[in-house]
Order: structure tokens, then C-alpha cells, then sequence
């Protein structure tokens, strides 16, 4: 069983890697709700984010090269 820290880290790789896919298709702007959703949360607790978006430009796609360097052991991004 997972804990909370590795339940939170599973959860932040499924939505970055949902995010790649989508950028990949073509997609530049994602619904932060309709994320949610796919991932398996309640409607009524995505409801609370339907206005909001995310952007997946140029920086995004620096972002995950970043994550995807070796870096130190001792190293964490947010």
C-alpha cells in the first residue's frame, strides 16, 4: 500500500505524464477539471475547477526535459 508521500508522488507523474500525452496530440491548453475528472475524482470536487486552465507552451516542455536530467540525489523540484 502506498503512503501519502508516495501517493502524491504517483499522482503528480500520472498528470504530468496525461499533460505530455496531450501536448503530444496537439493540445495547448488544458481544463483543470476535466483532468480531474479523467484521473478519477468526483465530479462535484472537479466542479470547483472548471474555470480554471493550464497552459502547456514552450516552458512546460522545458519543465519536463528538466525532470528528465539526472540531478543530485538530495535535489527536488516542485
Amino acid at each position: 500500500m502506498f503512503d501519502d508521500a508516495e501517493l502524491d508522488q504517483s499522482i503528480r507523474l500520472s498528470i504530468l505524464n496525461l499533460m505530455v500525452v496531450l501536448y503530444d496530440c496537439g493540445i495547448t491548453e488544458v481544463h483543470i477539471g476535466g483532468v480531474m475528472r479523467i484521473l478519477g475524482v468526483s465530479d462535484s470536487m472537479a466542479e470547483k475547477h472548471d474555470n480554471e486552465r493550464l497552459v502547456l507552451d514552450e516552458e512546460f516542455v522545458k519543465y519536463v526535459e528538466q525532470i528528465n536530467e539526472p540531478r543530485p540525489v538530495d535535489q527536488r523540484l516542485h
